[in-house]
């Protein structure tokens, strides 16, 4: 089995992809932000999406180098914040999770399941901000794709950074 802990943006189509659209679900409403209320108490919404999607991966299968032709993915969404109308004060999550199939122009179709989650937190003090994404993909040929990110900053108040990393991994197994 191939092991590959790298920044290596071959990764990239699988990771940009899957994450744009769970950053997606983050067009939320925008009167959700600007609902009304008075001062001092707290405002929760949580919003639930079930559906299907095009992930738009491109590039090459970082693992075998074939080009990408098709993908397609289901899943579910579930979007919560919590935050004080008078207040700078907020937080909000995200998960995705579902299955995706994708093929090569090796004609492998890899099927399996993907999870991304963040969380991000403001206040006048600081922020923080993690974003995390699973995938894992069995290829008709008995292969395996295996991608894991953990992404993470969080900013004080004077506006530094005060912790920034990115750790993506990638794992191939081999045809079986």
């Amino acid at each position: 089995m191939q092991h590959i802990a790298t920044r290596d943006r071959r990764l990239g189509g699988l990771l940009v992809a899957l994450g744009v659209v769970f950053l997606g679900s983050l067009m939320f409403p925008a009167a959700a932000w600007a609902a009304p209320g008075g001062t001092g108490h707290t405002v929760s919404q949580t919003e639930v999406t079930h559906g299907t999607f095009d992930p738009e991966i491109d590039g090459p299968n970082p693992c075998s180098g074939a080009d990408i032709v098709s993908s397609d993915a289901t899943g579910t969404t579930v979007l919560h914040q919590t935050y004080f109308p008078s207040s700078d004060e907020y937080w909000v999550t995200g998960t995705d999770a579902g299955k995706v199939t994708i093929v090569d122009s090796n004609g492998v179709t890899y099927t399996g399941q993907f999870t991304t989650w963040f969380g991000s937190n403001w206040n006048a003090r600081n922020q923080n901000n993690t974003f995390t994404l699973t995938v894992m993909l069995r290829g008709s040929d008995g292969s395996t794709i295996t991608v894991h990110e953990v992404q993470h900053f969080a900013v004080n108040a004077n506006g530094d950074v005060t912790v920034d990393f990115d750790t993506p991994t990638l794992t191939c197994g081999a045809p079986a």
